[in-house]
């Protein structure tokens, strides 16, 4: 099975019946499998190290289009999250991790000839994008425990991502003419951005009414929106530079594995620096 494909000419087509359905199977499949594994924190540092590697892996591919001069080094990079994120889950010493984990990945970059400014910078933006942005789930959930709040405070953030992402694929395919990024990706559009944050506003109101007040939620809903639609431009940017649609084909109309994480990545951390204050 090829890992990566070409983007088609005409690659933004509101999918029809049976996409939307495989699209379904499969985030029921892995959104199932994430809440089950989130009870428990080996099981959910198991199962993000599984998915972060392979999304690495896809990364990896699609920045290896950009250079005719890629080297074997940078495979290094997804093993390595290995263990910022077990680090991370254990909440020790995290500060001297992180000291080593840059210096290490700095020597990496280095060994690679000749050194250009574009090779470090990917080196410190992987650093950043699959490591300590995902992290933050664990800190999420350090810091539910310690303010003794309900799990499903904790599942927030990944519902309430799911149910933006759902809303705006769907009002932004039936009712989309206003493009938003036209060269970055087609398929977003005002419509959907603005029905997203509509219906996002109620479903965090009732999932969130006894945590907070109506004022606070309403700029939690807002912003979460924002950062979801963030997250989904700035992998979309990526993969249109080296003329991508999916990062890979593995989970059938959902594209890859770093396609299902890309909006997840900016929200849980967005929701984490929202409940720190509280």
């Amino acid at each position: 099975m090829r890992i990566i494909k070409k983007e088609k000419e005409n690659l933004d087509e509101f999918p029809n019946l049976n996409n939307l359905l495989k699209r379904i199977i499969v985030a029921l499949i892995f959104g199932g499998l994430l809440i089950f594994c989130s009870f428990n924190n080996l099981l959910l540092l198991l199962y993000l190290q599984i998915f972060l590697l392979i999304a690495g892996l896809e990364l990896i591919r699609i920045y290896r289009l950009r250079l005719t001069n890629f080297s074997w080094v940078y495979y290094f990079y997804p093993f390595l999250n290995v263990f910022l994120l077990i680090f991370f889950s254990l909440q020790k010493r995290i500060e001297l991790l992180l000291f080593i984990y840059f210096n290490i990945l700095t020597i990496i970059t280095l060994l690679r000839r000749p050194i250009t400014t574009e090779n470090l910078v990917f080196g410190i933006f992987y650093f950043v994008y699959l490591g300590i942005l995902p992290a933050h789930i664990f800190l999420l959930k350090h810091l539910i425990n310690q303010k003794n709040l309900s799990h499903w405070i904790f599942l927030f953030p990944i519902f309430f991502t799911w149910f933006n992402d759902t809303i705006a694929y769907i009002f932004g395919g039936l009712f989309g003419k206003h493009k938003i990024a036209k060269d970055i990706s087609p398929n977003k559009s005002g419509e959907g951005l603005v029905f997203s944050i509509i219906f996002s506003i109620p479903f965090t109101l009732l999932y969130l009414k006894k945590f907070d007040n109506f004022i606070n939620l309403i700029f939690l809903s807002f912003s979460l929106s924002l950062l979801a639609f963030l997250g989904d431009l700035l992998e979309s940017l990526i993969k249109r530079e080296v003329k991508l649609k999916d990062s890979s084909n593995l989970l059938l109309a959902h594209g890859g594995f770093l396609d299902r994480i890309d909006s997840l990545l900016f929200t849980i951390p967005g929701f984490y620096y929202f409940l720190i204050n509280k």
